[in-house]
């Protein structure tokens, strides 16, 4: 007997592509066509209900992931003679250099933070082996020796920035920050004065500090701003409540390990970069808390 067929709509045919597509994306098996069809289906059925014919399908699982993140400070040439302080906050761009190419050599893929807010809202997924190259505290040499190198190899950084600090002393400038921005780097809140914020008990006062610095730097850089990096790792509850107020997606603390989880998005751990390439390695190679 003859087979008769119902013609498909574009909508149909758009979502057994994506059904496809991100099957053999992600690994996992191809849909049936009469699962896309159920799935294009309900997403014809939701475009009827919204006037903007806009429809979200999260099908992502989130899982725990391994994604190193690594805290740097200065980079800039050592200086005989200097305090031992050095070892433990300042990198030398040929140090730096080394970090990068160990990265590509072994197949990392450095990410941003707000790559990593997606992937914990089912929106995205993670490369095979992430990780997040981060820089506090506004300094002009990140601009001068880490922003060269990071373009130069083609990665991405994170550079948390206080808002007081900026155009003064050896700080970035305005212009610097937003330079990067536009070349791909991402940019991340780390208060207005870098405070130690579990001292602070006004909360309009911790409400300046986390969520006026985030409004401060969307309105000077022109994007949102969705990370944020807690001043020398503290974070209480007050603070941690704050940051989840003013609208961050993700933030850092400089709890010890590399697994993320969704649940700890708001206190993600991370280890401090030292002088040490081989103490960078290990930190890399870690696959628990």
């Amino acid at each position: 007997m003859k087979q008769s067929y119902t013609p498909l709509s574009l909508r149909t045919i758009s979502v057994f592509l994506f059904g496809a597509a991100f099957g053999a994306t992600i690994g996992l098996n191809a849909f049936s066509f009469s699962e896309i069809k159920s799935l294009a289906a309900v997403s014809e059925w939701n475009s009827k209900q919204d006037n903007t014919a806009t429809t979200t399908l999260k099908i992502l699982e989130v899982k725990d992931a391994i994604v190193p993140i690594a805290v740097y400070h200065s980079v800039r040439p050592h200086i005989e003679g200097e305090s031992a302080e050095q070892e433990m906050f300042d990198v030398t761009p040929e140090l730096l250099r080394e970090h990068i190419k160990y990265l590509k050599q072994e197949g990392f893929t450095t990410i941003s933070f707000e790559t990593l807010g997606k992937y914990f809202d089912g929106e995205t997924v993670l490369p095979p082996k992430p990780v997040i190259l981060s820089f506090d505290d506004s300094w002009r040499n990140q601009y001068a020796y880490a922003f060269p190198l990071l373009k130069e190899y083609g990665v991405t950084g994170t550079f948390y920035v206080f808002t007081n600090s900026l155009d003064h002393g050896n700080h970035l400038s305005w212009n610097e920050t937003r330079e990067m921005q536009k070349a791909g780097m991402e940019i991340g809140s780390h208060t207005k004065f870098h405070p130690y914020l579990d001292d602070i008990t006004d909360p309009m006062e911790l409400k300046k500090e986390i969520a006026d610095s985030k409004t401060i730097l969307e309105e000077s850089i022109g994007v949102p701003i969705t990370s944020f990096a807690y001043p020398f790792g503290e974070h209480g509850t007050s603070s941690i409540e704050e940051v989840k107020r003013a609208g961050y997606k993700t933030a850092r603390s400089l709890r010890k390990g590399t697994v993320q989880s969704k649940e700890d998005r708001y206190t993600l751990r991370a280890f401090i970069v030292t002088d040490h390439l081989e103490d960078f390695k290990r930190m890399l190679e870690k696959k628990e808390n």
